[in-house]
Order: C-alpha cells, then structure tokens, then sequence
C-alpha cells in the first residue's frame, strides 16, 4: 500500500512539474510576442547632423576652448506630428546629469522635418554629447534617431590638486609658503632663496570667541603686502612678488567643481571679482580661510587662476595644514 501511494505521489508531483514547464513556456512565448526591443522600438523617428559648415559637428570633433562649434540637425517623423524638439547635454562623466532643454515647433509645416542650430562657444575642457529627440502631440518621446554628437575641447588649464601649506612654525621649518606656477611649497628656511616665486604665505592668529577660543584663523598674504601680517617671520630682505587676491569667498565647491572647467570659465569668474588684495582677514576661525572656501587672484604676469581650500587639517604628527586645489589659465 505504502508503495502504491509513493508511486502515485510520483505521479502528481511529476505531472504538476510538467504542467508547470508548459506555462513558462506559454509565458515566455507570450512576452517575446508582445515585448519590444528598445533599439527598434523608435524607428520612425529619424536624425541627421549636417556638416555643410566647417564648425559642424556630425560625430565627433576635437577642438580648444573658446572655439565655436555648431550642431546642425533635422529630426524627421515618418508617421505622427511632432510638437517639440528635445535637446540633451551630457558634459562630463556618463552618470552626471544631463542638461535638458526642449524647443516647441509651432509652424505645422514643419511637424514632420524640422531643422535647427545650436550654436556653442566651447568654455568646458573634456568630452560633451548632444542628442536631439522628437516629442509628439501628447508630450510623449517619439525616438531619436539612435544618434549623438561628441565635442571634446582640449585641455585649457592647469590644475594642481590637495597641495599642503602648513601653520607656519617657530621653528621655521614647516612648508608655510607656495610658489603658484612651480608648485612647490616651502619653509622659512629656505624661503629667502625662493622668494621671487613665491605668490603666498599663511598667517594664522587665535580666535578668542568662547566658542571656538584658541581655534587657529588662517589667512594668506602676498610678500608684496606693504605690512608683514605675520612678523614672527622677518621677510624684509625678501623679494616681494606681487600676486593679488580676491576676498575670501565660501560655500564654493559647487563652483570650482562644475563652473571653473576651463581657462576660459576661470577667466570670466575671476574677472566678475575685485582682485586688489594682497593680504586676507578674516577674523574668526568661520572666516578665514575654511573647507569649500575660495580666493581668486591675478598673478604679475597677468594670469587668473583660484585657490580652493579641500580641509583644515592634521597630518599623522599632528602638524596643522591647509589642503589647498588651484585652478589657473596657463
């Protein structure tokens, strides 16, 4: 009896499987039937890049800052109106967020093939993608064409990132002025023998609210300032090169991240800026120089660059320092 029944739970239990592996295949049918592949599920819509000028852009195009370059484009539907053209900016990394715009088509005789310029002054360094995209009368996507234009401008800046300028010490050893186009630091030691490169030291004083009593308030100071901020130092035989700074500005990051990405786009924010500093005051450890704070300045030879300060910090002897990041044109 004990067998029967096994073999009849044998039975069910491979039935049951049987029946199962029949719906998954009905199923599967079923989904390949209905399903639509995302790479041809937009045909209608077509796109063309012209080159008839020779600032277009058809594919990709190699260029420096400041050129001009054009995206010239006609986006056609075969079977429905279009009622907007989209227009996508991608600068940068592939999982930054995209810039988007969309143009309304007004003229019905153009509902079908549209034609459109999108003129650009190149003024980030790296590769930007530009698609172009149809949207219909209900403000539904319609395709794209599957097609897109590359521009990378070539590099236009320099960019010198997490350099160490430390607290300036008594024992003048420590690394406490920055020489902006060597890109080297250095001590009070060794300073006098480098001083016609150096663009700045740090002074530091004491902040003495309560709340942050004894707390270190850096600042920076140009060698040409007509009083030494930090007398600890005598710099009086030092050659005094004349770099000028921008007040302290805060709250930057965004800016020097994704505004100051390239010599052009440095320029024009350094510019906006009243650079005629050569000595920095903040009097409070929260207005000196601090994390994602910034100063622009305008070297003797003319060029504008800024220096972003990344942290306030210690090293693994307990040595205070700024970590500072410089943008400049070259």
């Amino acid at each position: 009896m004990n067998q029967f029944l096994k073999n009849v739970n044998m039975k069910n239990i491979t039935y049951r499987t049987f029946c199962l592996f029949v719906s998954c295949i009905f199923t599967l049918a079923s989904c390949k039937k209905e399903s639509q592949n995302v790479f041809n599920m937009f045909t209608d819509v077509s796109v063309e890049f012209h080159g008839d000028n020779p600032l277009s852009v058809v594919d990709y195009k190699q260029v420096n800052d400041g050129d001009s370059v054009y995206v010239d484009y006609t986006v056609t539907s075969a079977k429905e109106d279009m009622f907007s053209i989209g227009i996508e900016k991608l600068a940068g990394a592939s999982n930054s967020a995209p810039e988007r715009s969309v143009i309304p088509i007004s003229d019905d005789s153009k509902r079908r093939s549209y034609r459109g310029v999108i003129k650009l002054k190149m003024a980030r360094d790296g590769k930007t993608t530009y698609r172009v995209y149809a949207f219909n009368r209900q403000n539904v996507y319609i395709g794209d064409g599957y097609k897109k234009v590359t521009i990378e401008v070539n590099t236009s800046y320099i960019f010198k990132y997490n350099r160490k300028v430390y607290y300036p010490d008594a024992e003048k050893t420590r690394p406490s002025f920055y020489s902006i186009l060597r890109d080297e630091t250095f001590s009070y030691s060794n300073g006098k023998a480098n001083s016609a490169d150096i663009d700045f030291g740090i002074w530091v004083t004491l902040d003495q609210a309560p709340a942050r009593l004894n707390q270190p308030i850096y600042n920076l100071y140009s060698l040409s300032n007509p009083t030494n901020p930090f007398p600890a130092y005598d710099i009086s035989d030092w050659q005094k090169r004349g770099t000028k700074f921008s007040p302290i500005l805060f709250n930057q990051a965004t800016v020097f991240n994704y505004t100051l990405v390239s010599a052009t786009s440095i320029v024009t924010e350094a510019k906006k800026q009243n650079i005629n500093q050569t000595s920095l005051v903040g009097t409070t450890s929260l207005n000196g120089l601090v994390a994602s704070s910034m100063v622009y300045f305008l070297t003797p030879e003319g060029k504008y660059g800024c220096i972003f300060v990344n942290a306030s910090t210690s090293d693994y002897d307990g040595k205070s320092y700024l970590s500072i990041s410089v943008k400049m044109q070259p």
